[in-house]
């Protein structure tokens, strides 16, 4: 619509002239003077109510006008973030009889990825007989280009005496560029009304507040989902796989349920609330075979410490990704009294960094601070010096007058990677201590744990409601590995593009969020669009000879799940050795763990 007083003014004698066309408006005239002083005013209503909509609506700013506008309301731009991740210190077996300090603050760049630099978040000590020390490191600048994969990070800026070599065994993680204009507005209008105390947005809301939390997931004791199933051989089940409990109602299938196009429950169909539910037609008549439906029904996800089968329903649980490392100490006296396999401490229930679940009789000494990321590497208990064991030297191994003789666990039920939840070591039965041995863990500045969880419960405790149970947990990393056939542009620099596919896919796997799908045509589609991929494809059983499933793991193949420690946990792959898509729980996050490219040309690309 016309605004200018010229505009209104011409548009009003145009109707004039059509319904009074004797009436003289010409300019001069008193009935011109009239149109012109009325069109005046109109006209400074029409840029009143302009402004007007445009300072209360969101979707219209950018760049500054955005941030000013958002902070109003107390929510400000996130900013970017900065990689994180540990290094691996190692000296040679020969030079064990020395003490080596790793300081604070020391830089390790890449051979491969240019202008990355990293340096370590605490220092460390390195004591006689330990071969290795692993300490958290964080990217000097923030970004995405920072999130590299395992064991590029291999020079020191500074050599330190002692030290054979240094790397990343894992990818980093975690670099993000600036929150953009679009995600800004969008969590805007998710948690603007979080000092609603209660609310989802709210607990999102504290949640992302925090500088290290780049993304979030609140939990409650019923959650929606609506899926699309295909009722074959009469019945269709349901694909969620993370469900602890499942509600028989409400419940609605049918092939446009917005529109209320749907079936009726009991009578064209059973809905039975297994693990996954089935839905069972009552004939081919009511719901023919092949029909694709709308599923929608309630559950309550393995993250959540609800148990609505004991009718406990008032548990709310953010689970936070994103790592602060903090260096702490701690006195210990060594009890047996706690050991694995014990209706105390069920095996199923607890998680070794390497995913694996600890040995039955071993012994359970928990730690005060947690979740932890790192532990020392040796503790001296009387005349002995105890070791981590690591994959070089598992538990119970004796090497350089060290017996490696305990390792990281964590509880990792819906309970657990809280600040007060069961993390600590497991000891070898066969290696323990003598009982009410006294030690101190963390004198090195090896033990260090993630302070994240711990802020942003204390954040949450002074907003919760009475009778709301509320826990922050760390969220658990599900670090990918990408195994690619591609083909590169004939100009050019395969190890650029590489670089930049990189950090294409690890800027995507962050904005999924937790409890996110990743799909094989997605990730493709991420990898293509990066200048240089000329033809792309997943490596597959056939580009391996005497490739079977059941020894996947052993293989560069489609989308592979790794260990903290770089080593492949899982395949995810069909019996062709091709990917399937990946589905993360409530309590996980994608995160980018590395790829592994193997180059093709035109006659030798091979069938996708």
């Amino acid at each position: 619509m016309a605004t200018s007083q010229a505009d209104i003014v011409s548009q009003m004698k145009a109707a004039l002239a059509a319904s009074l066309p004797e009436l003289d408006a010409s300019v001069g005239t008193p009935m011109g003077k009239i149109l012109d002083a009325f069109a005046g005013t109109l006209a400074d209503a029409y840029l009143d109510n302009q402004l007007l909509t445009y300072t209360y609506d969101i979707d219209a700013k950018t760049g500054a006008d955005l941030d000013a506008f958002c902070q109003l309301f107390g929510i400000a731009r996130l900013p970017a973030r900065r990689a994180t991740g540990t290094v691996t210190f190692t000296r040679g077996s020969e030079n064990t009889d020395s003490v080596v300090f790793i300081p604070i603050n020391l830089q390790i760049t890449s051979a491969t990825e240019t202008g990355i630099i990293f340096q370590t978040v605490t220092g460390a000590t390195m004591s006689v007989g330990t071969t290795s020390v692993t300490v958290p490191v964080q990217a000097v600048d923030a970004g995405p280009e920072g999130n590299i994969g395992p064991n590029l990070l291999i020079n020191m800026s500074s050599p330190i005496q002692g030290i054979a070599s240094v790397t990343n065994t894992a990818a980093t993680s975690g670099g993000m560029d600036q929150e953009a204009d679009s995600a800004l507005r969008a969590r805007w209008k998710a948690t603007v009304f979080r000092n609603l105390a209660g609310t989802e947005d709210m607990f999102l809301g504290i949640a992302l507040n925090d500088p290290d939390c780049f993304s979030a997931n609140v939990v409650t004791a019923t959650k929606s989902i609506r899926e699309q199933v295909q009722i074959t051989g009469g019945t269709a089940t349901s694909t969620v796989n993370d469900a602890k409990y499942v509600f028989g109602t409400p419940v609605f299938l049918g092939t446009d349920i917005d529109n209320g196009v749907v079936f009726i429950n009991g009578h064209d169909y059973t809905f039975t609330p297994t693990l996954p539910p089935v839905v069972t037609a009552s004939s081919s008549t009511a719901i023919p075979d092949g029909t694709i439906c709308d599923l929608e029904y309630q559950y309550t996800p393995v993250a959540s410490r609800s148990d609505p089968a004991n009718g406990i329903l008032n548990r709310v649980d953010v689970w936070c990704a994103g790592t602060r490392a903090v260096a702490a100490q701690q006195s210990l006296v060594f009890r047996n009294t706690k050991t694995f396999g014990t209706s105390d401490f069920p095996l199923a229930n607890f998680t070794r960094p390497n995913g694996t679940a600890p040995t039955a009789s071993n012994v359970f000494i928990p730690l005060a601070y947690g979740p932890i990321l790192t532990v020392s590497p040796t503790v001296t208990i009387g005349s002995t010096t105890y070791g981590l064991a690591t994959a070089a030297n598992p538990m119970g191994t004796v090497s350089g007058g060290v017996t490696y003789a305990y390792q990281i666990v964590h509880d990792k039920t819906s309970n657990g990677w809280t600040p007060q939840s069961l993390f600590g070591l497991e000891w070898s039965a066969a290696n323990l201590p003598p009982n009410n041995s006294v030690f101190t863990l963390g004198i090195d500045g090896g033990y260090t744990y993630n302070e994240v969880p711990t802020s942003i419960q204390k954040e949450i405790d002074s907003w919760r409601l009475a009778g709301t149970d509320v826990r922050a947990h760390q969220a658990t990393s599900a670090l990918l590995q990408f195994s690619f056939a591609i083909m590169y542009d004939r100009l050019s620099y395969p190890p650029q593009v590489n670089q930049s596919i990189n950090a294409a896919l690890s800027d995507w796997l962050n904005s999924l969020g937790l409890s996110a799908t990743v799909q094989v045509s997605d990730v493709l589609q991420v990898v293509h669009n990066v200048p240089g991929v000329d033809n792309v494809r997943f490596l597959n059983g056939t580009d391996y000879p005497g490739f079977t499933v059941g020894t996947a793991n052993n293989y560069a193949v489609g989308i592979q799940r790794l260990t903290t420690a770089g080593t492949v946990q899982a395949s995810l792959v069909d019996s062709t050795g091709r990917p399937k898509d990946w589905n993360f729980t409530d309590s996980e996050i994608p995160q980018f763990g590395g790829c592994i490219f193997a180059q093709k040309a035109q006659n030798s690309f091979g069938a996708y």
